[in-house]
């Protein structure tokens, strides 16, 4: 009898010792929260296991995270598969619907997503977005044309050599009627007396005295201005103007709209068309146009066209994410995300989680240090009973 209470005492206490250690070992894991200091020095195994390697945690975890669970070949897998794809067509469906019916404008949709402040920063943004990307526009538009080299023949539409001499015949006309007009106004009828007194001032002489003397600068002023009209109207004189614009013409008509614009300007065309479409073109304004339009205004029109067009859409934006996929996993920089989240997560809600999802198997590892506990008990008992 006393050998079995022996027997018994034993196996209690090992079972005791085993279920306590191993449910202290179970505690140790998330217990003492903060270091213990006792006389300047610290308490060995505090804080407790998962508080004190936190950091560590975090860093491994966001290894794991990056480099086996969220990696860019399963990102860009899922992209593609077809029950993802459905929902985004089903909820762009849905939100164009929508938007079509809405009284909402443009601006009070961004305010739900964005700040004041960050929508007035972003609308600065896409602003000189719109403006780089106009004058990059204009720079491509340019060189594929190749409109440095462009010359002002083909430049004016039309162009032949019948139109070449309508011109010339139209400014051979207006040439000589406004020679005509210049001589009649009063500033030509000053401009021939002066010519008649220069003239008779330069014969000197007999001459000149009597021409001073017997001779109306009016009367010669009028007789040089009909001939000069009589000159004017001679086959002659406009034969040689023709052919002096002619020349003119050709020497014009091969001037390259680079030189044009080089003369005018004093820049580099290319880079002055680009300046002038990014400068003038009021993308502000434009953007508060829209932002004050009305969804339903905006979108309603063009619903049926919207809806027919979001299978490519998201063909499109789906393919361009998946192919850029590595770039934004880059940026988005996944272990250090994890690592900075899993720092900010509180220990007692993390002891929570872990308690909910294994607490069965915690307990299931307390009992068995118990069992263990005993049976270590039964055999050191046993052994002792035998070898005495």
């Amino acid at each position: 009898m006393k050998e079995l209470i022996t027997i018994l005492i034993a196996v209690t206490v090992a079972a005791f010792v085993g279920g306590i250690t191993n449910h202290l070992a179970i505690k140790m894991l998330f217990h003492p929260r903060d270091a213990i200091y006792i006389r300047g020095r610290r308490l060995p195994f505090t804080p407790g296991l998962i508080p004190k390697r936190k950091a560590e945690i975090g860093q491994s975890l966001g290894k794991i995270v990056a480099e086996h669970l969220v990696t860019t070949q399963g990102l860009a897998s899922l992209l593609h598969k077809p029950v993802f794809v459905g929902r985004v067509e089903e909820k762009l469906n849905q939100w164009i619907h929508q938007w079509a019916e809405s009284e909402e404008t443009v601006e009070q949709l961004a305010q739900r997503i964005w700040t004041p402040e960050q929508l007035a920063e972003g609308r600065e943004q896409l602003a000189r977005w719109l403006r780089d990307k106009s004058a990059q526009a204009v720079h491509a538009f340019w060189d594929r044309h190749e409109l440095s080299e462009l010359t002002l023949d083909r430049l004016v539409p039309d162009w032949s050599e019948s139109r070449k001499q309508e011109l010339i015949r139209w400014g051979s006309e207006i040439f000589v009627e406004q020679m005509k007009a210049e001589l009649q106004s009063p500033k030509g009828e000053q401009m021939l007396r002066k010519l008649t007194v220069q003239f008779m001032e330069q014969a000197g002489g007999f001459l000149g005295t009597l021409a001073g003397i017997f001779m109306d600068e009016d009367k010669i002023a009028g007789k040089v201005r009909s001939a000069l009209y009589k000159q004017l109207d001679s086959e002659e004189f406009r034969s040689t103007l023709a052919d002096f614009m002619q020349r003119k013409l050709q020497q014009i008509e091969k001037i390259t709209l680079k030189q044009i614009i080089g003369y005018c300007t004093g820049q580099d065309a290319r880079e002055w068309a680009g300046i002038q479409a990014a400068s003038r073109l009021p993308w502000e304004e434009w953007l508060d146009r829209v932002g004050s339009l009305q969804l339903r205004e905006l979108i309603g029109p063009r619903k049926a066209w919207m809806l027919e067009r979001v299978p490519g859409l998201t063909s499109r934006v789906l393919g361009a994410l998946s192919q850029n996929m590595d770039k934004m996993v880059g940026a988005i920089n996944l272990p250090a995300l994890v690592e900075e989240e899993v720092e900010k997560f509180p220990v007692e809600q993390l002891e929570n989680i872990i308690l909910s999802v294994s607490g069965k198997e915690f307990r299931a590892i307390t009992w068995l240090g118990v069992l263990l506990g005993g049976f270590i008990g039964l055999f050191q008992s046993i052994l002792m009973l035998w070898v005495r």
